[in-house]
């Protein structure tokens, strides 16, 4: 009999192997619609906070390539140590997001970092259920909808204890994700302007070359040279229409699962206004804000995370408050919403100029200009660290 991650704890000891039926599954996450739900087919799935943490990731390479603190990264290495299975969204150079699942420490990388960007879950549930019913420890990440997509999938696929005994959700604060297609149209943009030799590569919407932060970063080759670029997410037409809220999907304006009540055992998310509330805590290479909502969570946590990481006892509140994400969707005007209409309209005829030059062109101070002729290592030297 395998073990799983919780080894002190009988109830998540894997049992008997069972066949998996594929059945229907949900509009959530990218998953086709097939049955037309009740709009209280997911109360079930919501749990609330047991208790709350501040966390930083002990491993500092694993830190540094985190957007945070490291929280996924250090809950996927206990699994993953155990001979166990990682779902993530990973970002591909061609501007595409997509779940994929590691089994190795070394894959790690792949999934770690935020994606402002709607990721597809393809095949991914189907795959989670097979490993679920072979005794193998799955952790799945993803934003809300999508583990409440999960989780109604494995309802209808897998028995109700191997579910029990190998799996833990792990959901993101959410602010809302973009269609792909936007995206991918930004980094076609991108490497037109820059005239590259063969596209954009390496982006990270997280860098932390500048310390923990709202920076991206990225690389590309124009004649044989490599040149990087690192800045704020203010300057940027992409980034600066994310953070303002602009340009989500329409759904995530509506979201159901953006609330204090979670659909998964461990929420993470970036613990913003750390310094007002734990002074000295911070680093200034970034803090995690985990909530522990259910008791297989909180027993994840404690066993196999706890002295992996400099952590603090903190409170739900403390987290909302700058995270409004998790008690409301967010919301856009009017003239917002206009605007999006507009930009779907010119990628979709190919006028990716009017798209990000025009329409999402955000307003760049003389300083911010500067900057962005300066080698960013020069820019990190002059600025310093942190947010």
């Amino acid at each position: 009999m395998q073990q799983s991650v919780i080894r002190s704890y009988p109830s998540f000891y894997s049992i008997g192997k069972s066949d998996v039926r594929l059945l229907e599954c949900y509009w959530l996450g990218g998953v086709r619609l097939q049955d037309e739900l009740p709009s209280n087919s997911f109360d079930a799935l919501f749990a609330k906070a047991r208790c709350a943490v501040a966390l930083q990731d002990s491993d500092s390479k694993s830190l540094e390539l985190s957007a945070s603190g490291g929280a996924f990264a250090l809950f996927a290495r206990s699994v993953l140590r155990v001979g166990g299975a990682v779902f993530g969204a990973s970002l591909i150079d061609n501007g595409t997001v997509r779940h994929i699942c590691i089994k190795r420490i070394d894959d790690l990388y792949k999934l770690q970092g935020s994606k402002y960007v709607k990721s597809n879950v393809a095949d991914t549930y189907e795959e989670c259920a097979h490993l679920l019913c072979k005794n193998t420890v799955v952790l799945y990440s993803g934003t809300p909808c999508q583990i409440a997509g999960l989780r109604k999938y494995l309802e209808k696929t897998v028995p109700k204890q191997v579910i029990a005994n190998n799996l833990l959700c792990v959901d993101l604060i959410c602010h809302g994700t973009p269609k792909q297609e936007i995206f991918a149209a930004y980094l076609e943009w991108l490497a037109t302007k820059s005239k590259t030799d063969d596209g954009i590569h390496g982006y990270s919407f997280r860098s932390k070359k500048m310390g923990w932060g709202l920076n991206y970063y990225y690389y590309f080759y124009r004649r044989g040279r490599k040149h990087e670029v690192l800045g704020p997410a203010r300057d940027d037409p992409y980034f600066a229409a994310f953070t303002k809220g602009v340009i989500y999907r329409r759904c995530c304006y509506k979201c159901p699962f953006a609330r204090l009540e979670r659909v998964g055992d461990i929420t993470i998310g970036d613990y913003w206004g750390i310094d007002s509330v734990h002074p000295g805590f911070s680093d200034g290479r970034g803090v995690s804000a985990v909530l522990i909502n259910t008791s297989n969570g909180e027993r994840f946590f404690n066993e196999c995370c706890a002295d992996e990481c400099k952590w603090i006892k903190s409170t739900v509140e403390s987290i909302a408050a700058n995270n409004s994400n998790l008690v409301k969707p967010a919301s856009r005007s009017a003239d917002d919403e206009r605007l999006a209409d507009e930009v779907e309209r010119a990628i979709s005829t190919g006028d990716h100029k009017l798209a990000f030059e025009r329409l999402l062109a955000p307003k760049i101070s003389l300083m911010a200009r500067i900057r962005r002729m300066l080698p960013w290592k020069l820019v990190r030297l002059v600025c310093g660290h942190g947010r």
